[in-house]
């Protein structure tokens, strides 16, 4: 039974996307045991059992981890940039996880833990309460297309041209955040309708203005300059024409805003920004506008990398006291949002209550959380907890993870002999929602068709959720071309790396103690996957690293003859253990006990990889893996070749296809309208679905009519 919406497969051409990663479905529900039932940590219980599993661990792929810093190196160096650390240091940075010696390669207990536990709160139906409650999902959709979800809801936040947009200047008060508003065009009788004047960079003289960055140096940050200025009108435009620093003595005075140049996504060319903003003085007279705790809030905890980077502060993005900024507001002049530059990027409304959207949010909340423990918080502990009704302070785990280290190497130990520098991988994007939120037909959403997919302003949980666990492919064998970065990008964006090579044999123990047989079963089912499987572990996993096997061997210890004496035969210590050769009897309950708290009548099966969600687990856990042409990163390269455009739906692991090339231009429909006149058909979007909260909504239409009332409309 499907309790959650579930996700269509695109089936149309073009729309099928690719990427190095897929998703895992989350579960119909969450398995969870009687914490009245578990153990105590302070006695052996004769019917539970305790030992280790040995295992192998032999990379078939380069694998990286990498080095825990040393106090001094971090006394030092720990607050530098990778960029701005001295050349030995980076490579001392670069190496490998180890203990003493660098030429020894170890795994961390805590990396195989931690990979071992995800693999069993996927396999037990488990919570999936491990996803983040921030970023706040933010968009902007200037340059979207007409058939583009974001469009319109874009466009009632901002307004047709931006008109909804205000500008002024930050103050911090004792109160909080507020802003001293600016003079307006209208303020002069100008005829401009926007709060703010622009003008192209190549109306500014070279020298004019000292210290300005044009927009394709490669020095370029976005900057803000006080100037002054002149304007002529023609044909009702308002144009700044001659513009100098502060003491060019020109009749107006404001700000020069230099944002964001687009180079960044635009594959090394030239940047298409043609115009800088001009922010007028502040209006004085103006009361200043307080901007209210949870916008200062959700806009903090939205701050994307770039609003992290100079000239903006690393925790408060453009806020800062006297800085020019961007803003929309309410019907009784409430701040609702802002940012750095005009078209900055708005807030995902869903909900009845107007809630800014998190990946947190499109998680059911009965799958996030419980009161009772799910099987991987029984066998691994929990942490304190006061909403639970048992174990109150917590849980210790009863599973202990050894470091893995090399036992042998088949062709030596690295991958090279010096670092390499890895291709840039940047950090997830929620915001491509094709790929990470459901798209279910039978909601009305449809993989195939643009304007109807689902994002973070559609109803959670009744029409979309976060699509499931995310996992990478493997890709089969690696060579070094596959690895290496090749493209010209910052160095701020750089990093050193010293992968093992593949063929490199590793050992490590999981020690366990009072497990009952269902939970020893899940551990050896993470631990002792089918032959044609293999894990993910370490760095770099989209490259195709960090593939390997593990062969477990299982060691039960008889605890009563544990410590009827101290030594055995040959002086050494004696563990009293027994290896079982064979132990897929304790799998074997493990995965019957699963299927009983899922399967209902008709839907029963015979094994755990019958069903739908665990034969996706398998087939992303497939050695060597999909052909690599399945499993890449889409591409953005330049302005005319983004196959993103479009938004292709990444299909379920079941139904990956090959991807070499996607529409990157989409024609616009047109038809005439009733005098005769071409217009662009913009596709309706369906009823509930406009990303703004209807509050905001009311907010927006409220003003604009007082606004009418008060002023007459142009």
């Amino acid at each position: 039974m499907n309790v959650y919406p579930r996700h269509s497969n695109p089936e149309k051409p073009g729309r099928v996307a690719c990427a190095p990663y897929n998703f895992i479905p989350l579960p119909e529900k969450v398995i969870t045991v009687d914490p009245e039932k578990l153990p105590y940590h302070d006695r052996y219980y004769p019917l539970l059992n305790s030992g280790y599993i040995d295992c192998l661990l032999i990379t078939e792929s380069p694998l990286y981890t990498r080095c825990a810093l040393t106090p001094d190196f971090f006394r030092q160096w720990g607050e530098t940039s990778f960029d701005k650390l001295p050349e030995e240091k980076r490579k001392e940075k670069a190496q490998f996880f180890h203990i003493d010696n660098a030429y020894q390669p170890v795994i961390p207990g805590s990396s195989l833990r931690g990979m071992v536990r995800s693999l069993i709160e996927i396999v037990s139906y488990g919570k999936v309460q491990w996803v983040a409650d921030e970023p706040f999902i933010t968009f902007r959709a200037v340059a979207a297309s007409q058939d583009d979800p974001l469009a319109e809801p874009y466009r009632k936040l901002i307004g047709k041209f931006g008109r909804n947009v205000k500008a002024g200047y930050l103050k911090k008060r004792a109160k909080g955040w507020f802003i001293q508003p600016a003079k307006q065009p209208s303020s002069f009788k100008w005829p401009e309708r926007n709060s703010f004047l622009s003008i192209k960079e190549e109306r500014i003289p070279k020298g004019v203005i000292p210290g300005l960055i044009r927009f394709n140096d490669p020095r370029y940050i976005p900057q803000y300059h006080s100037v002054t200025f002149d304007i002529k009108v023609t044909q009702g435009r308002v144009k700044a024409t001659r513009i100098g620093d502060e003491g060019a003595g020109y009749p107006y005075r404001g700000m020069l805003i230099c944002t964001g140049n687009m180079r960044e996504t635009g594959g090394g060319e030239a940047s298409r920004r043609k115009n800088h903003f001009i922010i007028l003085e502040p209006e004085e007279e103006a009361s200043e506008l307080f901007i209210p705790e949870t916008v200062v809030n959700n806009y903090r905890r939205s701050l994307t990398e770039f609003q992290k980077k100079e000239p903006f502060d690393e925790n408060y993005g453009c806020l800062n006291n006297g800085a020019p900024v961007f803003y929309i507001t309410a019907a009784d002049g409430t701040v609702l949002w802002l940012g750095h530059c005009p078209n900055f990027r708005v807030p995902a409304i869903y909900g009845e209550k107007d809630q800014v959207a998190n990946p947190w949010a499109f998680v059911p909340e009965p799958l996030r959380s419980s009161p009772e423990p799910d099987l991987a918080e029984a066998i691994f502990g929990f942490t304190a907890d006061k909403d639970r009704i048992h174990h109150k302070n917590g849980y210790a785990g009863r599973v202990f993870f050894t470091d893995a280290k090399m036992v042998s190497a088949e062709d030596g130990v690295f991958y090279s002999d010096e670092p390499i520098t890895p291709k840039v991988l940047a950090s997830p994007k929620p915001t491509c929602f094709q790929h990470y939120l459901v798209q279910d037909r039978a909601k009305g959403h449809d993989p195939d068709n643009k304007a109807k997919l689902a994002y973070y302003g559609t109803p959670t949980p009744s029409e979309t959720v976060i699509r499931g666990h995310k996992l990478y492919w493997h890709k089969g064998k690696v060579d070094l071309s596959e690895i290496v970065n090749d493209r010209d990008v910052s160095e701020s964006q750089l990093t050193l790396i010293r992968p093992v090579k593949p063929g490199v044999t590793f050992r490590f123990r999981v020690y366990f103690e009072n497990l009952n047989r269902v939970e020893l079963g899940a551990l050896l089912w993470a631990l002792n996957l089918p032959e044609n499987c293999r894990h993910k572990l370490g760095m770099g996993k989209p490259l195709g690293l960090g593939t390997v096997k593990i062969k477990p061997s299982l060691f039960m210890t008889d605890r009563k003859e544990r410590y009827s004496r101290l030594f055995d035969e040959n002086n050494e210590w004696h563990e009293a253990s027994k290896k079982l050769d064979d132990f897929r009897n304790y799998i074997q309950e493990f995965e019957n006990f699963i299927l009983e708290q899922v399967c209902e009548g008709s839907d029963r099966v015979e094994k755990l990889s019958d069903l739908a969600r665990i034969n996706m687990l398998l087939k992303m856990l497939q050695w060597p893996g999909p052909p690599k042409a399945s499993t890449r990163y889409m591409e953005i390269k330049g302005s005319k070749e983004n196959e993103y455009r479009e938004r292709p739906v990444l299909p379920d692991p079941l139904h990956i296809k090959e991807c070499d090339s996607f529409p990157t231009e989409k024609p616009q429909k047109k038809k005439q309208n009733h005098q005769g006149q071409e217009k662009i058909n913009r596709p309706a979007l369906s009823p509930g679905h406009t990303g703004l909260g209807t509050a905001m909504a009311e907010a927006f239409e409220k003003a604009k009519k007082q606004k009418e009332r008060g002023k007459g409309t142009r």
